[in-house]
């Protein structure tokens, strides 16, 4: 896998994670920073290692706080951290 699929599927990520709802306040701050740092790195490209600097781990947080509401969301956000470890990033 290259960065560029990688990045596709950051835009993925994205679009799912503008659709969650019902939201408590401490997971909409998540999900609002996460959301952000995605957007940043799709603004950015997806030439540079640099570009992805501790995504991995703002994600597995996200998961480890939102895996019992919104399971669809963080299967999407693991499938992001197998690739970016894959990947050595």
């Amino acid at each position: 896998m290259d960065r560029r699929e990688l990045h596709e599927k950051l835009k993925d990520l994205h679009t799912e994670l503008q659709r969650v709802e019902s939201l408590d306040d401490n997971e909409r701050t998540t999900l609002e920073a996460l959301v952000t740092d995605i957007q940043g790195i799709l603004e950015k490209g997806h030439e540079e290692a640099r570009n992805y600097s501790g995504l991995g781990d703002r994600l597995k947080e996200a998961v480890a706080q939102l895996e019992a509401s919104h399971p669809r969301a963080t299967i999407s956000m693991r499938e992001v951290i197998d690739q970016i470890s894959f990947m050595g990033i």
